[in-house]
């Protein structure tokens, strides 16, 4: 015979285990693959894009919360970058090596998609709103795949309708990301670069482009030989400041570590500030909003800082698990939003699956 357990044994369970994400509002896991973008729509809702089952995938969420419109594309791949309007979206990632471009209607249906060969393997693809049906998209590999010896940086001009005014390449030797790129209110574009030479580590530093893609400058970030560094995400505010985080590598007694990384710079490119917020993390993703302040993403865990962005210092912590170890998750944040009611919108995979979630941000 089986042993009932008490009630009052299931209640302190119930609430135990529910006690682990407590702080969140809504969560939703779509199948395997891993979630990259997410941000607010003008409508309230949210709109995510990454893979699923293998495939480049884009998902749009009404203000209720339930999928008002979806879309896999039948290559293999990801989208990494998503745009939307009231007609439909753009969405850009990759496939095989190459640049994938498609804009999706309203329906969830094809309107064109394409891919643009470069003359490295292509694995991320970021894109910037220029306006007036215009668009720029940033190609490179993925930071982590550092072992390639040759890489450059593809950028794309394009518009609505699939036209493409503008196909270059960077020239660049060695190795060379470009990760997640922004652009702030003057069309200046900021680039999280990780450069590797040879057999030394990988660096992490920051470029700025005006809107010609004429580089003013670049700043290293203060990179130790001996340890590598990435750059994963950067946020250009409405004042000139400019954010960078990224993954640096450091020592303590049980050997080598990741440390998350932030570091503020102001638009001349000269370092005001850099901290090493997370250990045994990467910083993922940083935004910086008018009522919240300066947020970035820790990778590991979900876990989410604020930042005083005069010096840098700690303003609080949110973690979206009250119970998780950052050295064995499986919940890796990708990027991060704000919904339109405050609150931090994450995305990234949990337990191998395409996973987004709201977060309260208290």
């Amino acid at each position: 015979m089986k042993k009932l357990i008490p009630f009052f044994l299931l209640v302190i369970l119930f609430y135990s285990c529910k006690k682990e994400n407590d702080n969140i509002i809504w969560e939703r896991s779509l199948g395997q693959g891993n979630a990259f973008f997410i941000e607010a729509t003008q409508d309230s809702g949210m709109l995510s894009c990454g893979t699923l089952a293998g495939k480049p995938y884009l998902v749009k969420f009404n203000m209720a919360k339930s999928i008002e419109t979806d879309f896999t594309s039948d290559r293999e791949g990801l989208f990494s970058s998503a745009w939307s309007d009231t007609s439909g979206f753009i969405a850009a990632g990759s496939s095989k090596g190459k640049m994938v471009l498609a804009r999706i209607d309203k329906n969830g249906y094809k309107v064109w998609d394409t891919t643009i060969i470069a003359s490295f393997y292509l694995d991320i693809t970021s894109i910037l709103d220029e306006g007036n049906g215009k668009f720029l998209a940033v190609g490179s590999a993925s930071p982590d795949s550092a072992a390639i010896i040759e890489t450059n940086i593809l950028f794309v001009r394009f518009d609505t309708a699939g036209q493409i005014s503008k196909n270059w390449e960077s020239s660049e030797s060695g190795f060379v990301s470009a990760n997640n790129a922004s652009a702030d209110m003057s069309g200046n574009i900021y680039l999280p670069l990780t450069r590797k030479f040879g057999t030394k580590k990988p660096k992490a530093s920051i470029a700025k482009y005006n809107k010609d893609l004429y580089k003013l400058w670049e700043t290293e970030l203060y990179n130790n030989p001996d340890f590598t560094a990435v750059s994963y995400d950067a946020f250009a505010d409405g004042t000139g400041n400019v954010y960078v985080t990224g993954r640096m590598e450091a020592t303590n007694m049980s050997g080598t570590l990741n440390n998350s990384f932030l570091a503020s710079l102001s638009r001349t490119g000269e370092v005001k500030w850099k901290k090493y917020i997370e250990n045994s993390n990467s910083g993922s993703s940083v935004i910086a909003d008018d009522s919240e302040g300066l947020i970035m993403l820790n990778r590991n865990c979900f876990i989410i800082r604020k930042v005083n962005a005069n010096d840098g210092s700690d303003d609080g912590i949110i973690r979206m698990y009250s119970q998780c170890d950052s050295y064995t998750t499986d919940a890796f944040g990708s990027d991060m939003n704000i919904s339109y009611d405050g609150n931090f919108l994450a995305a990234g995979s949990l337990g191998g699956n395409f996973y987004i979630a709201l977060k309260s941000s208290q």
